[in-house]
Order: structure tokens, then sequence, then C-alpha cells
């Protein structure tokens, strides 16, 4: 299954990309999650995700604090999120992902106020989602559990239902080029 939304995603137009994109980033900033946060959290995309560099951008003109995760230890699937004042700050790391350079000083933990963007292959209308299959964000997740968290992605990756398993975490929130989905717990 993941392949199969992988390589649809990876099918589509780059202007396609960027339009959608564009218009699920506007749909989240008008939400009032979004508004609400202090710090936001976005993965940084890659490849065919919905692009999130221009959500970065967005944010910091908007007074947000941003972090991006870091692979710190991929062995044991562990990250961490560390502060940027900028794009610029990024470069490529772990699997050609743009990551900051880990400093322990510019690690942030979430707090109450945090919002955190989640990729996925593919996302139900139950609120689970299919990552990459590393399992760091479940992880993450489950260590930080009163963090909300907004999938971002194209109608396209929606499908009838995710088999999940006892480590998977359900979103709050996702966010697509036509509609903004939420779901209580």
């Amino acid at each position: 299954m993941r392949e199969k939304y992988k390589l649809m995603r990876d099918s589509m137009h780059r202007a396609d990309i960027m339009a959608k994109s564009l218009a699920v980033i506007d749909r989240l900033v008008g939400t009032d999650v979004y508004a609400q946060a202090e710090w936001l959290f976005p993965y940084v995309s890659y490849g065919s995700e919905v692009d999130t560099v221009s959500l970065i951008e967005t944010a910091l003109k908007h007074g947000k604090k941003v972090a991006v995760p870091i692979l710190i230890d991929p062995r044991r699937n562990r990250m961490v999120f560390c502060k940027i004042e900028s794009v610029k700050d990024l470069s490529h790391g772990h699997y050609g992902i743009l990551e900051p350079v880990y400093k322990e000083e510019n690690v942030v933990e979430p707090n109450e106020k945090t919002l955190m963007i989640v990729p996925g292959v593919a996302f139900d209308l139950n609120g689970y989602r299919l990552g990459q299959g590393g399992g760091y964000y479940d992880r993450y997740l489950a260590e930080h559990k009163r963090l909300a968290n907004y999938g971002l992605a194209y109608e396209q990756q929606i499908v009838d239902r995710i088999m999940i398993n006892g480590y998977d975490v359900r979103m709050d929130g996702l966010v697509t080029e036509n509609n903004v989905y939420r779901w209580s717990h």
C-alpha cells in the first residue's frame, strides 16, 4: 500500500504539486489551531510531499517560532526538533532530507501551544496515517500525548481505511487542498 500511494503522489506534475501545496498551506494558515500556535513543528518536505518550505517561511513571517525534525539516532528511530530562524538554516541530512545542524541548545520540547505538522503517504478519515515506515512520528507523538498534530495531504492520498497497530497515533486533523478534517479523541 505504501509503495502504491508513493507512486501515485510521485506521478503528479510539479506544477500540480506546487499549486495544491499552496492551497493546503493557505487552508492550514486559516485554521484556529494554526492561529493559536506559538510553536510550529513542521516536517521539511521531500520529493512529492506537500511542500512545507513555504509554510515554514509563512510561519516565521507571522512571528511563530519554528522547529524542524532531525534524526539523532536513526537506528533507534529517534528524532528531536531544533529551532530554526530561516530555511537557510537547513542542509541535506539523513535520507537526503533537509534538516538543521544538531545543536543541543537548539532542541525544543513542545508545549500546549505547539502544532506539529505530520507527513504521510496515505491518510484515512478516521484520523490515521500511513507514514514512511520508520515510526519516528508515532514514537514522538506517543511521548508527547498532548501535542496537537495535523497531517498535510492531497485529496488523492485519502483512502478508505489505514490498517493500524498498537503503535499508531491518531491525528487531530488533516488538511488537504479542499478540506480541513478534524477528529476529537
